[in-house]
């Protein structure tokens, strides 16, 4: 009897009332898959922890020492680097890691990647429940995008902060499912804050406006997010010039004119990454404009309904576009794709393999960077990434073309 009962309790659902009046319905067995991948990949990161790359050598410990010696916290923004160019939010959080008195600088770096792993997570989760209202595939994207290895390798293991605004662009598509510009242009500008690759998707957002999703007036939360982000550095008495063109110094890219592609499969890995590096760098731009623009503007001009499913193509598709063309690309420049592809691939499990050619073309650049080898040669992943972006372009144009009606949805 006690042995049917628990196993009666297990094949129970739980229902909490949204506020539209609609029930969210999942079970015993949803919560424990839950709390078993969230464990799991808390454990995974756990393992890596003492990972050290060579970034956190050669910059974010000599930079979490500069901080530390000019008082961390606000007042250790107020130090002078040779050189440093990351945010006044990132600045903030390692001049705040500078003086913490528990851990060490690396894994408390780790951490704060690490959460927004979860946050990024919880984004993907919530928006396949809104496509596919689906409890348990929602939590199966959420276990899929924490230990995907590019996401899990990128903060546990090499400390960057990708995820940060790989996760603020996340809700910020994940509200424009819902219909709330306001704070999906807010998280966007949280995004831009903290990183310039935040523009990579900002080919989507003029799309969203000329489709009437967005309005004008809702970009303007961009630079009001960026200049809360550098509140901190003004109370430290930072020049206000000085914080508002840290984009211009990376723009510049003086320190990436080695290479035409940092270990990223893109078109340069085709062509040479160390020849021309002038005339390609120059052509590549131009070439990634022109190419963003013929999207763009088959994007916009016909009509059709603009349906979630392609919202989230359309995303990916400009993303790869920018990164596939431009030159200088890093090993971690496509996180933000690896993420939209699995969240794609939940709202259309047809295409699952799309993360993994996807996300199989990302690691390449990982392992050459962090294991200093890979199984296949650069170039051939750069096969698997042009693949998937002919995929996306074909389906989008199919689904474009199969519904003609007018676009639906109003910025308020």
């Amino acid at each position: 009897m006690l042995d049917k009962a628990i196993q009666n309790g297990f094949n129970k659902e739980l229902h909490i009332k949204t506020k539209k009046g609609g029930t969210i319905a999942f079970g015993i067995y949803d919560i424990l898959l839950f709390l078993c991948v969230t464990f799991t990949a808390l454990m995974v990161r756990y393992a890596l922890r003492n990972v050290v790359a060579d970034d956190y050598t050669i910059f974010f410990e000599p930079w979490v020492a500069t901080l530390r010696e000019a008082g961390g916290g606000i007042r250790g923004l107020n130090a002078h680097f040779d050189y440093v160019d990351y945010t006044t939010p990132y600045l903030f959080i390692l001049s705040c890691i500078s003086i913490c008195p528990f851990l060490n600088s690396l894994f408390l770096m780790k951490l704060v990647s690490v959460l927004f792993d979860f946050s990024a997570a919880v984004a993907v989760m919530f928006l396949v429940y809104h496509e596919k209202k689906n409890t348990t595939l929602s939590i199966a994207a959420y276990g899929c995008l924490l230990l995907a290895p590019t996401i899990v390798a990128n903060s546990s293991m090499w400390a960057q902060c990708d995820i940060i605004f790989t996760s603020f662009v996340m809700w910020s598509v994940y509200f424009i499912l819902k219909d709330k510009p306001v704070c999906a242009m807010i998280f966007y500008g949280a995004a831009f804050a903290f990183k310039l690759q935040t523009f990579f998707v900002l080919p989507l957002f003029v799309i969203l406006w000329m489709k009437g999703r967005v309005k004008a007036k809702h970009f303007l939360f961009v630079p009001l997010m960026y200049l809360v982000g550098i509140i901190p550095g003004l109370i430290a008495g930072q020049n206000f010039l000085d914080l508002i063109g840290v984009y211009v110094m990376q723009a510049d890219g003086k320190m990436d004119i080695y290479a035409l592609s940092h270990k990223f499969p893109n078109i340069y890995q085709l062509v040479g990454t160390d020849t021309f590096l002038i005339e390609y760098a120059d052509a590549g731009v131009w070439l990634a404009l022109g190419a963003l623009m013929i999207l763009m503007y088959t994007f916009a001009r016909k009509q059709y309904e603009l349906t979630d499913g392609l919202i989230l193509q359309m995303a990916m598709l400009l993303t790869m576009t920018v990164v596939f063309f431009l030159p200088h690309m890093h090993e971690r420049y496509a996180v933000l794709v690896d993420v939209l592809a699995i969240a794609y691939a939940f709202c259309r499990p047809r295409k699952f393999y799309i993360p993994v050619l996807m996300i199989l073309s990302s690691f390449a650049g990982y392992s050459i960077y962090l294991a200093k080898q890979t199984i296949l040669p650069m170039c051939v992943y750069t096969l698997f990434f042009v693949y998937v972006m002919f995929v996306l372009g074909t389906d989008i144009y199919r689904e474009m073309n199969g519904n003609s009606a007018v676009t639906t949805g109003t910025a308020e």
